[in-house]
């Protein structure tokens, strides 16, 4: 089963009404002609017999004088069949001339029907950088509401471009033959009653001649001209179709398509529908696959759970999702070529599959792309818009913007079509730190003069009065070495250490007490007590 669209078909229809008619008018006219010298040639047949009975009558006479009578008669009946021979001459001529007159009919209504422009090819010059450009000479019609007009121009060389203060001239031929210019840009009437020829283009800060671009309708290429037109949209991805509605299926990973049409410029074989494909609706499609180079055999039915990993066909991971591109032939046949992408859910799919720097099969650049058909490894049908969602393509390049995929961010505006910029800053933990001027935050010199020089402060520290900061000497502990269980002390100038006496202090470790204890006498009164038999 072939998927290639056909390049066959009706091709430049003929058919119109008004060609139709001069056709037939044309053949009349032919006709008449070859009526007309049929009768003249019928006239000198009869002349010629005419001749021939007068002969034949003076040798009669010669020879009997009883016969000279009826001889005479003869000549009276032949001079008459002379004369009607003669009147059948003249009515010959004048329908050639109808006939004449009727072809020259037909032939001004068939270049009347033709319209405005050029009949033959031509070269425009204009010197870059100058002023001036030359029209070589052409031919064309002007056919308009003003009437209809056979253009005929010489030529002309070094023509001044009459206003190089207007980015644009226009260069015409005017329904008398003369060449014109305009700075306005043409509109549908002036394209009717003049033969425009070129643009050119000028730098208006210089006044002078940047090129030219040619500016004409060629007459008797329409339908070449709308192929032109058709094959340039085609290949920027604008789709030549109409409802053919993908919908997914509840019980398998197939889809259905509604009936519709296609458009294939002079792609159906019928001259009197030479561009309109229909095709009825199809339940569970069958369709090929393509990678970026081939295409396999066809009857597929499922969704693939496979992404083109850099030309090689890679299983979906666990949860992830992947954006087939599918399209459609003239003949009918579905091809879904592989997504190019993989992502871990089906949102971040219908946005980044939009965006892929998509490698399209060659194959499918004359097909019509369809949409994306999105699916995730886990999915088990295709009716709901969870793990798998068909997104239909409806106009622009493809991999560009579509309705179906609004609401996706794109990276062009540097985040500019957030519906809540607020919102997204606190999405983003961003507080309102990326609110505050920057004129409310210390600059690394402000840190700097806050701190004092460094120089010549090894080992200080950094102090403050409580206005201005200083470095200061750090009041260090004594030599330590030699001074194991001492303690620190001071004199109130000096520190040192020194060694804890207990010697003059009571032992209360034992039994007794010993020694003598320094007692505090409060309000006067001493309390005796006694201790180990003593009183004290």
């Amino acid at each position: 089963m072939a998927i290639y669209r056909g390049i066959g078909g009706a091709g430049d229809s003929t058919t119109d009404a008004t060609v139709t008619a001069v056709t037939a008018q044309a053949v009349l006219a032919v006709n008449s002609a070859i009526g007309a010298a049929l009768s003249a040639s019928n006239a000198a047949t009869s002349a010629s017999n005419a001749a021939a009975n007068i002969s034949q009558a003076a040798n009669s006479a010669a020879a009997s004088a009883n016969s000279a009578t009826a001889s005479a008669n003869s000549a009276v009946t032949s001079a008459g069949s002379a004369t009607a021979s003669s009147t059948s001459k003249d009515e010959a001529a004048a329908s050639a001339v109808s006939a004449a007159a009727s072809a020259a009919a037909a032939e001004l209504s068939a270049l009347g029907d033709r319209g405005t422009g050029v009949t033959a090819s031509y070269v425009s010059t204009v010197v870059v950088g100058g002023t001036t450009f030359s029209q070589p000479a052409l031919t064309g019609e002007i056919n308009s509401d003003e009437g209809y007009f056979a253009i005929i121009f010489a030529g002309a060389a070094d023509i001044t471009v009459a206003t190089l203060t207007s980015a644009s001239t226009y260069v015409y031929i005017d329904n008398t033959g003369a060449l014109q210019q305009q700075v306005t840009e043409p509109t549908r009437q002036d394209f009717s009653r003049k033969m425009f020829t070129m643009r050119i283009a000028v730098d208006t800060s210089t006044n002078l001649i940047l090129g030219f671009e040619y500016l004409n309708n060629p007459i008797g290429h329409y339908a070449n001209s709308i192929r032109d037109l058709y094959t340039f949209l085609l290949a920027n991805g604008v789709p030549f179709k109409r409802n053919q509605t993908i919908t997914g299926r509840a019980g398998d990973l197939g889809f259905d398509v509604s009936s519709g049409t296609l458009m294939e410029f002079g792609g159906t074989g019928d001259i009197h529908n030479a561009n309109i494909l229909s095709f009825d609706a199809v339940a569970n499609v069958e369709f090929f696959l393509a990678t970026r180079t081939n295409t396999d055999a066809g009857g597929n039915v499922n969704l693939p759970k496979f992404w083109d990993n850099a030309g090689t066909l890679t299983a979906l991971g666990s949860t992830t999702v992947v954006g087939h591109r599918l399209y459609r032939f003239s003949n009918g046949n579905f091809v879904m070529q592989y997504g190019q992408g993989n992502y871990a859910n089906i949102t971040l799919a219908k946005t980044g599959a939009v965006l892929e720097n998509f490698v399209l099969n060659p194959v499918l650049e004359n097909a019509t792309f369809f949409g994306w058909w999105f699916i995730q490894s886990t999915a088990t049908n295709t009716g709901g818009t969870t793990l798998t969602d068909f997104k239909e393509y409806t106009i622009g390049i493809q991999g560009a913007s579509s309705s179906a995929l609004a609401g996706c961010l794109l990276k062009g505006n540097n985040l500019s079509d957030l519906l809540d910029v607020s919102e997204a800053r606190t999405n983003l933990g961003l507080g309102t730190a990326a609110t505050t001027d920057v004129t409310d935050y210390a600059t690394a010199a402000d840190l700097l003069v806050a701190v004092p020089a460094q120089t010549g402060n090894i080992g200080e520290f950094l102090t403050t009065n409580g206005t201005v900061t200083s470095w200061a000497a750090v009041d260090a502990l004594p030599d330590q070495t030699g001074n194991s269980g001492e303690y620190l002390t001071t004199d109130g100038t000096v520190a040192s250490w020194a060694v804890l006496d207990l010697t003059t202090k009571a032992d209360v470790g034992g039994a007794n007490a010993t020694g003598t204890w320094p007692i505090a006498v409060t309000n006067g009164l001493i309390n005796t007590s006694t201790i180990d038999g003593g009183t004290y």
